[in-house]
């Protein structure tokens, strides 16, 4: 599914307690797989975990527009996951995110308790690299736009708040495929451009708790 509105892109971290983490995952599943089946404008949500105990959590979530996050939070399955998260968190940060790169895999993801590998990288530019940076990842060809066999899912976006801090996530059928995507050369090519233009680069690998989305979506911002 082609989408021409600019979505809601967002990054949740959330800390939880142990007692309650079945319960969050559980919560947690109802509300993704519900809403991804449900809302048309729930383009998609992955709600992932920090080995090994689980306890720091990342959920991302990309809605159509703000229709379509105002109908998911008024959604019964939302609700009940609310109700949960409210004694389950202990801790919660929100990153907004304007979006430059959004693809999937045409197929639909559906994944629950199956192992993915999973990856999210948190970048701060050099000053005054931001555009340069934009150029990079969303040229024709480059790394942060290629979707192939293995690779299901890559979402960058810029901190709204902090042009010079970006958010890279990309999903892979498993490590084989995360190990073969290193060797293309849309990817050698981004590592070697990207060493003039990034500060930092923080990249934590994530578990999979549940991962959905509506499949087909394609963004690419070149303005910003």
């Amino acid at each position: 599914m082609a989408n021409q509105a600019t979505p809601l892109f967002r990054l949740f971290k959330l800390t939880i307690t142990a007692e309650q983490r079945a319960n969050f995952v559980a919560a947690g599943k109802h509300n993704l797989v519900t809403s991804i089946q449900n809302e048309p404008g729930t383009l998609a949500m992955y709600a992932l975990r920090v080995v090994p105990a689980g306890l720091e959590n990342r959920v991302i979530e990309v809605y159509r527009d703000g229709v379509s996050y105002d109908q998911h939070a008024n959604s019964p399955q939302f609700k009940a996951f609310r109700a949960v998260a409210k004694d389950a968190v202990t801790q919660q940060a929100v990153v907004n995110l304007t979006p430059i790169v959004l693809r999937e895999q045409a197929q639909p993801l559906l994944v629950s308790g199956e192992p993915r590998f999973v990856q999210l990288t948190e970048v701060t530019l050099k000053p005054g690299q931001a555009a340069a940076y934009q150029k990079l990842v969303t040229a024709s060809g480059s790394a942060a736009t290629a979707v192939q066999p293995g690779r299901l899912v890559v979402a960058v976006g810029r901190v709204v708040d902090d042009p010079q801090k970006w958010v890279v996530f990309e999903v892979y059928q498993d490590k084989l495929a995360y190990q073969r995507y290193q060797q293309t050369a849309a990817n050698r090519y981004y590592q070697l451009a990207s060493q003039a233009l990034i500060q930092t680069a923080q990249t934590t690998v994530l578990s999979p708790d549940t991962l959905v989305n509506q499949g087909g979506l394609t963004l690419v911002n070149r303005q910003g």
